[in-house]
């Protein structure tokens, strides 16, 4: 009788097939998330070295209002599925308070006398808000998420103007890229890490990516940001070679928290990234959470240490 011939099956990918196609997706994402972040240090480094030029902080003030009213829109967009957010009070008096803060550094101080005006209309502008409908646990869970959405972008990331117009010896110049370059440098250097050696996950249930490596490397790269600043800028007129380890540590700590605190906002949001703005970076909220944390330090540790130095 005929022999019976066997059928193929369905064709399954090997191991090796799956490995390398997992490699090539990593190896792929590692260059996507390399050519953007090369393109906004470039940006960034611009808008700063037009600055020293011009001798005016106009840069950064414009770099902080824009980066504060797409974050603030981003931020109450996620913020909906607590409640309903007062978007278009936090986003305006965000901005404008913002604006103020950096105008006040660059042309008359007097602005500043406008600041807590612009926060108290702010508020009373989302309190009327709320009575426009009847009062319920979600509304109440609005206007909470609302008022930590000022409190968490133009407040903390107010900080980083105060640190740009430090007007003793340029250090301001210098300390306002460095809250830039320790906040997002020591994330490259957390993910790097965490790719290539990351394997035991240290907050799975907040931000699963989160390695014991990637934490490593978050140090690692904190100690030689503020090692390098200490020693090539204006930065080492203040802060001491010997001191700079100390501080890159803590500050890598910082670095790492305030990203954990978006991932956690993130997932009570029930979403994966604020937006998709850039591609492997997600919204600008994504992109300044640890600076938000970074810059509030690094300005009383400079006030400190100018203070300390009688200049």
């Amino acid at each position: 009788m005929f022999a019976r011939k066997s059928l193929p099956g369905p064709s399954r990918p090997t191991r090796g097939a799956s490995g390398a196609s997992e490699g090539g997706r990593v190896a792929d994402s590692l260059k996507v998330r390399t050519a953007v972040g090369l393109c906004l240090i470039a940006g960034i480094s611009g808008l700063m070295a037009l600055d020293a030029w011009s001798g005016f902080g106009y840069g950064a003030i414009a770099l902080c209002v824009a980066l504060t009213g797409v974050g603030l829109w981003e931020y109450a967009r996620m913020a909906q599925s607590a409640g309903p957010v007062a978007t278009a009070p936090l986003v305006l008096s965000g901005v404008l308070y913002t604006a103020v803060k950096g105008l006040g550094y660059q042309l008359d101080p007097r602005l500043h006398e406008a600041l807590p005006l612009i926060a108290v209309a702010g508020a009373y502008w989302v309190f009327f808000s709320c009575l426009s409908g009847a009062p319920s646990l979600a509304r109440f869970r609005g206007l909470c998420a609302t008022a930590f959405g000022f409190f968490y972008l133009p407040f903390l990331g107010g900080f980083a103007l105060d640190v740009r117009f430090l007007d003793v010896a340029r250090v301001g110049e210098a300390g306002f890229y460095y809250v830039i370059t320790i906040a997002k440098g020591t994330d490259v250097f957390a993910y790097y890490f965490g790719k290539f050696l990351g394997r035991r996950k240290i907050v799975p249930s907040v931000s699963p990516g989160k390695t014991g490596a990637g934490f490593v490397g978050a140090i690692v790269g904190g100690v030689c940001i503020t090692c390098g600043f200490a020693a090539y800028t204006s930065l080492g007129e203040f802060l001491p070679l010997a001191l700079a380890p100390g501080v890159g540590i803590v500050m890598a700590l910082i670095v790492v928290s305030g990203d954990l605190i978006e991932s956690f906002i993130k997932r009570s949001a029930e979403v994966k990234d604020s937006a998709r703005l850039l591609p492997n970076f997600g919204g600008v909220l994504d992109i300044v959470d640890s600076v938000l944390v970074a810059a509030p330090p690094v300005h009383f540790l400079l006030w400190v240490l100018i203070a300390r130095s009688g200049a």
